[in-house]
């Protein structure tokens, strides 16, 4: 299997953090279902795993604090699947959603 080249690497990195912001919470149900659990959920699974964090870090195209906020980032996330949070109305009301969607905000200002 073809690896995918930093750069794209990096477009898909910011592209996952993109679908997750408190942003999400002014949107209709449609639009939360679609970004969180669609698009976000998994570019989180692949993205925002150490190893693409790592190969970013080592391009210089995040810093240590970007990989480590990423990284917490993916490990609450994970922690909520198959939770009864895991739902549009969790991302609304919950919370841990709230610290997430804060978090990945965090993040994007520091791109």
């Amino acid at each position: 299997m073809k690896e995918i080249s930093i750069d794209k690497l990096m477009e898909l990195y910011v592209d996952t953090i993109s679908k997750c912001g408190i942003y999400l919470l002014s949107q209709d149900d449609v639009v939360i279902g679609y970004n969180i659990f669609e698009e976000f959920d998994i570019g989180v699974i692949s993205f925002l795993h150490i190893d693409s964090l790592q190969k970013l870090n080592d391009a210089g195209l995040i810093n240590g604090e970007v990989m480590e906020k990423s990284s917490m980032l993916r490990s609450m996330v994970m922690e909520l699947q198959d939770s009864p949070k895991w739902s549009v109305e969790g991302v609304k009301s919950s919370p841990e959603w709230r610290k997430i969607l804060e978090l990945s905000d965090e993040i994007k200002k520091k791109l």
